[in-house]
């Protein structure tokens, strides 16, 4: 079999484009098509339906696409296996992180990592928890980091840290106090993130059980976004204390005190049940979750 020829199938599938999938795999839209045929004749069976100009995936398109993750994820396994035989630490850790670990958290961690392992490199896929989740279903990523427990088999997560929200407010609301009432917070408009998103999951469970009534003023799907808005004064909003930590510091945003509003935001590490972790895998996670554990990384006091 050659790998190749899954390789461009799973490209076509991914984008839902021969010509995208071309550009990917770094071979003419003809060459590409010349392989999805080749693919077929040696399965005697049709992998694509066309209509009008989108493609659709046969039934037996959608059986072999499993078994063409599962014989590359194979692969993959083999060249680290037969890497680990040597006395080097090298390759790459592949990982998928949402958004706020991503840009916030991890980072801090691949410097001093890889001072201890140059020859190891990182790549990382960033976006929402549902599309981390199916990058590790399609074996892009060997793990992920995100913010909520999916408990969609065969996927398994393990607790990774927790971080605390809070509420925080720009120094232009001209707001001089550290604390507030509720009754006093639902007259400042509220700049919520997006339907979906992790964070804003955690705070309306929050919500649900209490009656509390927001003034929403903004929607926004991008952490940063909401911090300028609420920097300039449009309203207060509520973040992970990891995504703000520095502006708090700085004096660009503060935190309030509001009545027993203390919810954390619980991380995970997803990656498939019989996952088998390569030597640079198993050695940064270690690594990670020693150094959280000693240092209690980010938490701040309520």
């Amino acid at each position: 079999m050659n790998l190749d020829l899954l390789k461009t199938f799973i490209s076509i599938v991914k984008h839902n484009s021969v010509s995208k999938a071309s550009e990917e795999v770094f071979l003419t839209q003809p060459a590409v098509s010349k392989q999805i045929r080749i693919l077929e004749k040696q399965y005697g069976a049709k992998l694509f339906e066309k209509e009008k100009s989108r493609l659709f995936l046969t039934e037996s398109g959608k059986t072999l696409l499993n078994y063409a993750y599962r014989m590359l994820a194979l692969y993959n396994e083999s060249i680290v296996a037969v890497n680990e035989q040597k006395d080097q630490v090298r390759g790459i850790v592949k990982m998928g992180s949402n958004l706020t670990l991503g840009i916030y958290v991890l980072p801090r961690f691949f410097r001093s990592f890889g001072d201890t392992y140059p020859e190891l490199k990182f790549e990382v896929y960033l976006d929402n928890t549902e599309r981390v989740i199916s990058a590790i279903k399609r074996g892009d990523v060997g793990f992920g980091f995100i913010g909520r427990d999916p408990e969609t088999p065969p996927l398994v997560t393990s607790p990774f840290y927790k971080d605390r929200l809070k509420v925080v407010v720009g120094p232009k609301l001209g707001l001089k106090k550290r604390a507030i009432s509720w009754k006093e917070l639902e007259k400042i408009p509220f700049i919520r993130r997006e339907k979906g998103s992790d964070i804003r999951e955690t705070y309306e469970a929050w919500f649900k059980e209490r009656p509390v009534n927001l003034r929403l003023r903004m929607e926004l799907n991008n952490t940063e976004a909401i911090k300028i808005a609420v920097h300039f004064g449009l309203g207060f909003s509520i973040l992970p204390w990891c995504t703000i930590e520095q502006e708090v510091r700085w004096g660009l945003l503060q935190t309030l005190s509001v009545p027993y509003f203390d919810p954390l935001q619980q991380f995970y590490v997803s990656h498939f049940k019989e996952k088998k972790f390569s030597k640079p895998e198993r050695l940064f996670l270690e690594y990670i979750y020693n150094f959280i554990e000693k240092e209690e990384l980010l938490l701040p006091p309520i």
